[in-house]
């Protein structure tokens, strides 16, 4: 199985791939003038036509799409110095501030804007984040890791009182912004500029070889031909060479932008609103990539146009970036009844704040928002694969809004999410530490939960070399493999995990473990002083779990390796079983004399297990 989502089975309809002939038409090369523009393909000069319907929240926005739209560029060497330098200027060599509205063709009444930011990655690990000008947070919207030339993140920020934001970063990088559309406050119901979310997200393009300089049409056929504009998360996949993907309208001339900046060999993903042409009179937009790779599209909602009814449903409200969830917090760690990160397969809800921090208060005990604009991102990944954001409780689909190429990797994504009556979940293949900072939320009544909460499977087995600790022993050692029969490892002092008798965390499993008790340090010397359902056993691994197991009794059999076995086997449950060898040559009760001809088999009980990543608060 692929580490992306697979499609569902009523994924959506695409063309073929098209080769475009020529470096003439094929548009900016990676680390271009305007390769980094992780923008939107908007739509430009789309009116929203105002109704005067009743009022509508405080708040409440319309979006306009435009460009993209270059705001800075802070690279100093030609042709970049002065060609972009018109709506901002440096607070420090961390912050800038740009003017976004009174500016570049944006209304001063504009109350919010939908950015691209590109960091050109320095060789350190660090944030960016965008914020109205003058404030700070403690949230981040691009992440880098030391090895990534550039990342790009869309982000939704409010604009100050006077129109501006600031992009501050924990190092001096240097950043590259785009607007891609702003929304503008209304007090009435509006026809064009409303989000309106699909009932479930669909696949269009499901892992598509593109080529290097290649075009690929993606039909949109969920959404109505009315649609000026689709909300999109776009995913480049295996990539064979650094470069990117732009996505546009269908019809159009390939834009000097782009959507997602990638490393050869990555899985790169980036949110995206992505305005609409047709191919046989069905919404689609086109993707031109360089570089080369698979090509993945998921659709969760589309934009109105200035044709459609007049609604309050699917207007923006701005808020200051408020943090709903972070799996490393200790309140979030007390609300999950004690679970910390979420392990493979695992998911995790927060719910939509009831008249704080900006958000609506309930109406007959339903907040009233279809849908967010945040910030998620994938820390202390455990390996390849992909995280969902989804309503809660209505039934995960395949597809993805994260993609982890590796393990320990950092990565986030703008992600625009509809909400149940229990909130928003998320989902992990392979296991992080997840985080969602909101921006704001969509007008609108939220999706019924119908569903119970998804049951968490058990972790997976952790992986040799483990600590052990058995305190009435005096016991603390390591728990190494060895497929010659463990005499160096126990020789060493440490203890030999029999081979092939189970892993910490295997449901079940009966595992053993073989150690001295009169040679080598003697590490199991004390192992007949164990109290039955007293003593405690811990095993401790190196993705921060710790076991504890409770002992329950011994054995003693001759030295045949069938006999030690079946002994370590004769309890059921998850066990952990140390043997070592006791007795005389005629006496196999005499404690803690060693010999070689009898041995002691100590069993013990799994009782719990505990994560031990760290907990911040």
């Amino acid at each position: 199985m692929s580490d992306l989502a697979q499609p569902p089975p009523e994924a959506g309809q695409q063309s073929g791939v098209r080769q475009v002939g020529g470096a003439s038409n094929a548009g900016p090369r990676p680390l271009g003038r305007r390769a980094f523009i992780a923008g939107v393909a908007g739509v430009a000069g789309a009116a929203s036509v105002v109704s005067r319907a009743a009022a509508v929240a405080p708040g409440a926005s319309f979006y306009t799409p435009v460009g993209p739209v270059r705001l800075a560029d802070t690279r100093t060497y030609a042709p970049y110095t002065s060609a972009y330098k018109v709506s901002w200027y440096r607070i420090s060599d961390r912050i800038i501030r740009i003017q976004v509205a009174g500016a570049n063709g944006i209304p001063k009444e504009a109350n919010a804007a939908v950015i691209s930011i590109a960091v050109i990655g320095n060789g350190q690990p660090g944030w960016v984040r965008a914020t109205p000008a003058g404030q700070d947070s403690y949230v981040a919207n691009v992440l880098l890791d030391t090895a990534d030339p550039v990342v790009t993140n869309l982000a939704t920020v409010k604009l100050s009182a006077s129109g501006y934001i600031d992009i501050k970063g924990m190092n001096p990088n240097d950043v590259i912004i785009d607007i891609s559309g702003y929304y503008t406050p209304t007090a009435t119901k509006v026809r064009g500029g409303r989000l309106q979310l699909l009932p479930n997200v669909y696949r269009v393009a499901a892992g598509t070889p593109i080529g290097h300089y290649q075009t690929l049409t993606v039909a949109v056929p969920q959404v109505p031909t009315s649609a000026i504009a689709v909300v999109v998360n776009l995913t480049a996949h295996q990539t064979q060479a650094p470069g990117y993907v732009v996505a546009y309208p269908t019809g159009s001339a390939v834009p000097d932008a782009a959507n997602v900046n990638f490393g050869p060999g990555e899985t790169r993903a980036a949110g995206a609103i992505v305005r609409l042409g047709q191919t046989k009179g069905v919404p689609a937009f086109d993707v031109f990539v360089i570089g080369g790779g698979k090509f993945y599209a998921d659709v969760s909602g589309y934009i109105t146009g200035p044709g459609d009814q007049e609604k309050e449903e699917g207007l923006f409200v701005p808020v200051e970036p408020v943090r709903l969830l972070d799996t490393r917090r200790r309140s979030d760690v007390t609300l999950a009844g004690g679970k910390r990160r979420l392990w493979a397969g695992w998911t995790r809800p927060f719910k939509i704040p009831n008249g704080v921090l900006g958000f609506p208060r309930a109406v007959g005990g339903v907040v009233p928002v279809a849908g967010v604009a945040m910030n998620v991102t994938s820390t202390a990944s455990m390996g390849p694969g992909f995280v969902t954001v989804l309503p809660a409780q209505t039934g995960r689909r395949e597809v993805s809004n994260l993609n982890i190429s590796r393990a320990g990797q950092t990565v986030s994504n703008h992600v625009i999410s509809q909400a149940s009556t229990a909130g928003i979940e998320c989902y992990s293949l392979s296991g992080s530490h997840i985080v969602c900072d909101v921006a704001g939320w969509y007008v609108g009544s939220p999706r019924t939960a119908t569903q119970g909460a998804p049951i968490d499977p058990d972790p997976p087995a952790a992986p040799l070399n483990w600590a052990l600790n058995v305190p009435d022993m005096g016991l603390v050692n390591w728990v190494e493999p060895d497929v010659f029969g463990g005499k160096s490892v126990v020789d060493r002092g440490q203890s030999w995990h029999w081979t092939n008798t189970g892993l910490v965390g295997a449901v079940g499993a009966s595992i053993v473990a073989f150690g001295h008790r009169t040679s080598a340090g003697g590490p199991y010397r004390y192992q007949h002083v164990l109290r039955p359902n007293g003593s405690l056993m811990y095993v401790y691994t190196a993705d921060e779990r710790v076991y504890t197991y409770r002992y329950v009794g011994y054995r003693i059999t001759n030295a045949s390796a069938w006999n030690i076995l079946n002994a370590a086997r004769a309890t059921p449950g998850s066990t952990f079983s140390l043997v070592s060898c006791t007795g005389t040559r005629t006496q196999p009760t005499i404690q803690p004399s060693g010999s070689v001809v009898f041995r002691l088999i100590s069993t013990f009980v799994l009782e719990s297990w505990a994560d031990t990543s760290p907990i911040i608060d």
